[in-house]
């Protein structure tokens, strides 16, 4: 199989740059590295070995447009899969190796792989019992052959204001569009995390510049303060499923909006 590892970056320091780098070189198997510049690209990248794709600005959307654009274009190029890789996170030597035996093992459209978690110096924390290939999955961790390619392009469809947990709405996209997915155990992406959480668990003070526990709620409260029908839209676009009782509040809350005087918005299809 060919494959291109796509990493988007922005103003990332160029030691972790580098290492995110190394850990594509060292894989067991050959590949290719598409290096995706939102918007503040860095020269000493045209030095490496790698594909070098440059966003005139940035977006601002947590790598999301830089995403579906490496992953669209290497795909275009005839590669048979793709892998994202963030760029302050690593791979294991073998992951690239063990994605291919899965996806070969199972015939699945998208492999994901267990992490690690590690402090921002890179040091070890403990391994993630939360990305498990069911209820979640990290960016970092997903390999998507030829058949996802549809669905790689809704990354890209994802507003700002949820960027903060595209992981989690990405994921479900994924299971509502019914693709064979399988789920690899042994942690190979090593995952340098920011969040308050993780240090929490480890009894740790969160570092300067980490994420607190209200990170993730924020976007929720963003979703939740627009209008029923942006709402609708927004879970049409990008393929984010709910459960039915959910999309019959929805509606009642779209039917409510069109009854206000002064506003006829029109009311969501029946297959939303």
């Amino acid at each position: 199989m060919r494959i291109a590892v796509v990493t988007p970056y922005y103003k990332e320091d160029d030691a972790v740059l580098r290492q995110c780098h190394d850990s594509v070189l060292a894989q067991t198997v050959p590949c290719t590295h598409v290096l995706v510049a939102d918007g503040f690209a860095k020269p000493v990248v045209d030095e490496w070995d790698v594909r070098h794709m440059v966003l005139p600005d940035g977006h601002r959307d947590g790598g999301n447009i830089p995403r579906v654009l490496g992953g669209v274009s290497a795909l275009n190029h005839g590669f048979d899969a793709v892998a994202f890789l963030d760029a302050d996170n690593w791979y294991q030597p073998d992951h690239l190796e063990r994605m291919i035996d899965l996806h070969h093992a199972t015939g699945a459209a998208v492999c994901t792989a267990s992490r690690s978690m590690h402090r921002l110096d890179g040091t070890f924390m403990f391994d993630d019992d939360k990305n498990d290939g069911r209820t979640h999955v990290d960016t970092s961790c997903y390999f998507l052959t030829r058949a996802a390619g549809a669905v790689l392009a809704r990354w890209g469809l994802i507003p700002r204001g949820l960027a903060d947990i595209v992981d989690t709405i990405y994921w479900q996209t994924i299971l509502g569009a019914r693709l064979d997915h399988a789920h690899q155990v042994t942690p190979t992406v090593c995952y340098r995390t920011p969040y308050e959480a993780d240090y929490l668990r480890m009894g740790e003070v969160m570092p300067p510049g980490g994420k607190t526990l209200s990170v993730t709620d924020r976007p929720f409260a963003w979703f939740h303060g627009l209008p029923p029908q942006q709402r609708m839209q927004i879970r049409r676009d990008i393929g984010w499923p709910v459960r039915r009782r959910s999309v019959a509040k929805l509606r009642l809350a779209c039917l409510a909006a069109m009854m206000r005087p002064g506003r006829a918005p029109a009311l969501p299809r029946r297959d939303a």
